[in-house]
């Protein structure tokens, strides 16, 4: 459970003045750095102040309304027949529909809370769904190019000490797609990686992405940024520094003919 969540249920109990002092004090540090909460807060104050202008005033005292009634009946009367005052009646519900009235306005607040935490979860499930989406679109792009008629393939072999090294580079000219799978690669010295080069039919090798291979020696460069429209010779690996070399640096230990 996030931190934000930890805290979502908190917020409307702290605008009806509900926690504990200890409840509260932890609250307001936890306002202090989250936004969401802090908008979460002044929507439900905005309600809350809505609710109270809208609701009906509170009855004067009954102890009021005798004194006014008998300051009445001592004024002269122009008339003989004088009204008599009605005995007050209790109204025995009324602390029923006041209680009834904050029973509601709690229940109205607990509901827009939750309707706030819900637009956030759509909202979140929304961006998901788009970041899916995008990936599925590259990936169909990928392998409709990598299947292209036009998708050059080109094998890497090393030494011939079993296990083999070997490698796969699967190459797109006009998008400067690539795709490269190795197996079998050896451990690397340490602060040592391994570099992908293509290698053009003119001018100088173009690094094509660094990688180091797993326990098992496998190992997998996925669409490095590469030129479009670059014509491949062939591909080679050397080994360079971790963070990989702009030109080549030692002697390749693997090299590829198109296939």
């Amino acid at each position: 459970m996030s931190v934000h969540e930890q805290f979502a249920d908190d917020i409307l109990l702290y605008a009806l003045g509900e926690l504990t002092s200890a409840q509260r004090a932890e609250l307001e540090k936890h306002l202090q750095t989250c936004v969401d909460c802090r908008h979460d807060l002044e929507q439900l104050r905005g309600d809350m102040a809505l609710l109270a202008l809208s609701a009906t005033g509170a009855e004067p005292p009954l102890r009021s309304r005798e004194r006014l009634m008998s300051a009445i009946a001592k004024e002269p009367r122009r008339a003989q027949l004088v009204q008599r005052p009605q005995p007050q009646r209790r109204v025995w519900w009324r602390p029923f529909a006041w209680a009834a009235g904050a029973a509601a306005a709690i229940v109205i607040m607990l509901l827009l809370h939750q309707n706030a935490n819900l637009q956030r979860s759509i909202a979140g499930l929304e961006a998901d769904s788009t970041v899916q989406q995008q990936q599925l679109t590259q990936a169909k792009d990928m392998m409709a190019s990598l299947t292209s008629a036009d998708a050059e393939h080109f094998i890497l072999v090393g030494s011939k000490t079993p296990p083999q090294p070997q490698g796969k580079a699967i190459y797109v000219r006009r998008s400067g797609t690539l795709v490269f799978l190795a197996n079998n690669m050896p451990a690397l010295p340490p602060q040592k990686a391994y570099e992908l080069w293509l290698i053009p039919t003119a001018g100088a090798p173009i690094p094509a992405g660094v990688f180091k291979p797993g326990a098992s020696g496998n190992a997998t460069v996925i669409n490095p940024p590469l030129p479009a429209g670059i014509e491949a010779k062939t591909f080679a690996i050397t080994v360079e520094p971790e963070a990989g070399s702009a030109v080549p640096t030692s002697q390749p230990i693997m090299v590829a003919a198109q296939s």
